[in-house]
C-alpha cells in the first residue's frame, strides 16, 4: 500500500510492505531554511499516544551524548527513512514533523500525518514471505548476544590450512527456538502452512528441489504423505566422481574414499593410487541421507517413503525450489522463490518464498514438472521449455508470466537486461554471485529520462569479492548506479565494546552468507511496476544449463510494494556497513554527529545527485511543493 499527504511546505509518501514502511519526505525551498531534520512518530489507531522513531545514535556535537540521547537522538537528517518493525496486515499512522531552530532551541514546524496499513503476508492471490536476512546486525546481537560463542574454523593460507577462532551467534544455541523465529520472520511458518494444506487423499504435492536438508520442512512433506496426499519430489541427483583409495605404498588394501574437487592434488592421487567411481554429489548425498533419517507417523516400509524422491541427473544443476499443490487432480497453487530447503536458506542468507494462486500459472508449473520427472536430457528440455514459455520481446505482458529453463539461447537473459535500459525511473537488482555481461552493459549506460527527472539504479550484491569484485568498477562508472554488498560491521577495538556491538553470522551458511535472492524490480514505485523473481541468478548458466523457474509480474503494486520495501531494508542495512567500514577511526567518530544547521539538505536539492534522485523518487508528486 502507498499513501501520500502534504501541507504547504512538507510532503510525505509512504510505501508499506508486510513488515516495512518506507517514507519519502520533500520540503519546499522556503521549508528548507533552518531545517535541522525531522521527527517521525507512529501509532496504531487504538493507541492514545505516538511513539517516536529513533534516528540512530547521532547527536549534535555541541551537546554531550547523555543530554543528546534524551533530547536529540530522534532527529533524522535524511529525506528517506524507514520503519522495519511493523506487523503484517496492521493499520498505522505516521506523523512527520519538521524541526527548526538551533540544537539548543529546537522548534516544531507543521506536521504531516499519513494513515496506512501494512500488507498481509498472504492474501488470495499472492503470498510473499521474506526472512530476516540480516543476522549480521546489531539487533541480532542485542537480542541474542549472550549466546555468542567462538568456534574453530579452518581457513586456507599460503602456508597451508590454518585453524582460527571465529565468533557466531548460532540459533541452535538460543533456547526456545527464539533466534530461529526472529530470523525466519514468517518464512518457515509460511512454508509449513503451505504444505499443511494437503490434508487428505484429495490433495497432491509435486515439488522440485535443489538443496534438501532442513528436517522440519522435509517432515512437512512426509506428514502430507501420512495424511494420504500423493507426494512426489524431483530433487537434484547429479553424479560426481569419487576416488576409491585402492593401493597405497607400504600399506595393505584399505576402504577409505575421497571426494575429488578437481584440484591438482586430486588428479595426482587419482592417477597414482585411485579408482574412479560414480556416486551422487554432495548435494544429492545430503538429501538422500536426510530423507533416510526421517520418521513417518504411519507404519510403512522405507521403500514407500523413499519412492516420493525422484532423482534428476540429466542437467547441470536441478536448481528449482518450487512446490505445486493439486486439489482433486487440478493444479491450484505454487510456492516458489529463492529459498532452498535448508537451515541456511530459511534462517541465514536473505531469501523469499512466494505463493501464487492462479490456475493458469499452476498448470504451467505442472507441465514443467511432468517433463522433468522423466529426467530429460538437455536438448529435449530446452526445446520444450521454449515452446511452453516463449521468449518475450518488447514490453512485458500484463499479469503473471512464468519462464522455465534451461533454454536453447540467452534471449530471455538479454530481455531481462533490456528492462534495465527501458526503465523510466528506477531499477532494483539483487545478485548473489556475479553480474552477467548483458546486465553490465545495460548498467554502464545512463538511464533515459527528461532533464531533471529522477533516475536511480540500486544494485545489492552478496559481497565485493570473488566474481563480483571486477564488476564493481564497471557498475560504478555510471553515476546512476548505487551499490551495496553484504558484510558485517568491522570491530573497532579501541572504540567499541567487544560483545556490545560485535556483529556475527549464524554459522548456517558456507558459500553465500548474506544475499541469495534473485529478483529485479523495474519502476516499482510507479503505477506500472515490473517484478521479476525466482530461482535463476540472471546468468548464462541459469538460462541455458540449469533447471530454473522465474515469474514475471507486471502491474501488481501490492507485490511491488512488498519487494521494494524489503529490498531497501537490506540495501540500507548493508550500505551503512559499507560506508562505516571504509571510514578511518577519526571519520567514524565524526559520523556520530548531526549537522547543526540546514546544510545537510544541500545534496538533496542538487539535480542529478543520488540524494536528489532519492528524494524525488520516494517523496513523489513532483520536484517542488
Amino acid at each position: 500500500m502507498r499513501k501520500f499527504s502534504k501541507n504547504t511546505d512538507l510532503s510525505v509518501q509512504v510505501f508499506a510492505g508486510t513488515h516495512v514502511a518506507l517514507m519519502g519526505m520533500n520540503v519546499s525551498q522556503s521549508g528548507r531554511k533552518g531545517l535541522l531534520g525531522f521527527k517521525i512518530e507512529k501509532k496504531r489507531p487504538t493507541a492514545k499516544t505516538y511513539k517516536t522513531l529513533r534516528g540512530g545514535a547521532r547527536y549534535f556535537k555541541n551537546l554531550d551524548a547523555v543530554t543528546a540521547s534524551g533530547k536529540t537522538s530522534f532527529i533524522i537528517q535524511s529525506m528517506m527513512w524507514a520503519d522495519y518493525t511493523l506487523a503484517p496486515g496492521t493499520a498505522y499512522t505516521f506523523r512527520v514533523t519538521p524541526i527548526y531552530g538551533t540544537p539548543n532551541n529546537m522548534q516544531e514546524g507543521k506536521a504531516v500525518s499519513v494513515d496506512i496499513s501494512t500488507e498481509k503476508q498472504d492474501n488470495e492471490k499472492h503470498g510473499v514471505f521474506f526472512n530476516r536476512g540480516v543476522a549480521a546486525s546489531a539487533s541480532y546481537t542485542r537480542r541474542f548476544g549472550k549466546y555468542l560463542r567462538y568456534y574453530p574454523e579452518k581457513i586456507r593460507t599460503r602456508n597451508g590450512p590454518k585453524l582460527i577462532s571465529k565468533p557466531y551467534i548460532k540459533p541452535e544455541d538460543v533456547p526456545d527456538r527464539a533466534a530461529y523465529k526472529w530470523l525466519s520472520r514468517g518464512l518457515e511458518e509460511g512454508l509449513l502452512k503451505f504444505l499443511a494444506q494437503a490434508k487428505d487423499e484429495g490433495w497432491a504435492i509435486r515439488a522440485c528441489v535443489y538443496e534438501f536438508s532442513y528436517k522440519p520442512a522435509i517432515q512437512g512433506f512426509i506428514d502430507a504423505l501420512d495424511r494420504g496426499a500423493d507426494v512426489k519430489i524431483i530433487h537434484h541427483h547429479k553424479m560426481a566422481s569419487e576416488y576409491k583409495l585402492k593401493y597405497q605404498r607400504g600399506s595393505d588394501l584399505i576402504n577409505t574414499s575421497y571426494f575429488g574437487d578437481g584440484s591438482q592434488e586430486d588428479i595426482v592421487f587419482k592417477n597414482r593410487y585411485g579408482l574412479k567411481v560414480r556416486v551422487p554429489d554432495s548435494v544429492a548425498k545430503t538429501a538422500n541421507k536426510t530423507v533416510s533419517e526421517m520418521g513417518s507417523i504411519t507404519r510403512r516400509e522405507f521403500d514407500d517413503l523413499n519412492s516420493m524422491m525422484i532423482g534428476r541427473e540429466n542437467t547441470a544443476i536441478s536448481h528449482n525450489k518450487f512446490i505445486l499443490l493439486l486439489k482433486d487432480g487440478q493444479p491450484k497453487q505454487v510456492w516458489t522463490g529463492s529459498t532452498n530447503f535448508t537451515g541456511g536458506g530459511i534462517f541465514g542468507q536473505s531469501n523469499v518464498g512466494h505463493i501464487v494462486r492462479d490456475d493458469d500459472v499452476a498448470a504451467a508449473y505442472l507441465e514443467f514438472w511432468n517433463m522433468l520427472k522423466d529426467d530429460p536430457k538437455s536438448g529435449k528440455g530446452k526445446a520444450e521449455n521454449l515452446i511452453r514459455t516463449p521468449n518475450i520481446t518488447g514490453e512485458a505482458p500484463e499479469g503473471i508470466t512464468p519462464i522455465f529453463s534451461p533454454r536453447p539461447d540467452e534471449d530471455i537473459l538479454n530481455w531481462y537486461a533490456s528492462r534495465i535500459s527501458a526503465a523510466k525511473s528506477s531499477v532494483f537488482l539483487t545478485t548473489a554471485f556475479t553480474v552477467s555481461k548483458p546486465f553490465i552493459e545495460a548498467l554502464q549506460l545512463d538511464g533515459t529520462r527528461a532533464e531533471g527527472d529522477p533516475f536511480a539504479r540500486y544494485v545489492l550484491m552478496e559481497s565485493n569479492t570473488g566474481l563480483l569484485k571486477d564488476k564493481i568498477p564497471l557498475m560504478e562508472s555510471c553515476p546512476d548506479n548505487i551499490l551495496a554488498w553484504g558484510e558485517v560491521k568491522k570491530k573497532r577495538t579501541a572504540l567499541e565494546k567487544e560483545h556490545g556491538s560485535i556483529e556475527t553470522l549464524t554459522g548456517l551458511n558456507t558459500h553465500v552468507n548474506f544475499l541469495h535472492t534473485k529478483y529485479m524490480l523495474i519502476d516499482p514505485l510507479s503505477d506500472d511496476p515490473l517484478v521479476i523473481s525466482g530461482s535463476a541468478n540472471f546468468s548464462s548458466a541459469s538460462t541455458t544449463k540449469n533447471d530454473e523457474n522465474m515469474l514475471i509480474i507486471r502491474g501488481n503494486t501490492r507485490v511491488a510494494d512488498i519487494f521494494v520495501t524489503e529490498f531497501m531494508r537490506l540495501f540500507n542495512h548493508y550500505q551503512s556497513r559499507n560506508n562505516i567500514n571504509r571510514m578511518s577511526d577519526e571519520e567514524f567518530e565524526a559520523s556520530k554527529f548531526l549537522t547543526s544547521d540546514d546544510s545537510w539538505t544541500n545534496s538533496y536539492y542538487k539535480a542529478g545527485s543520488a540524494e536528489y534522485n532519492e528524494r524525488v523518487l520516494f517523496a513523489g508528486q513532483g520536484r517542488d511543493l
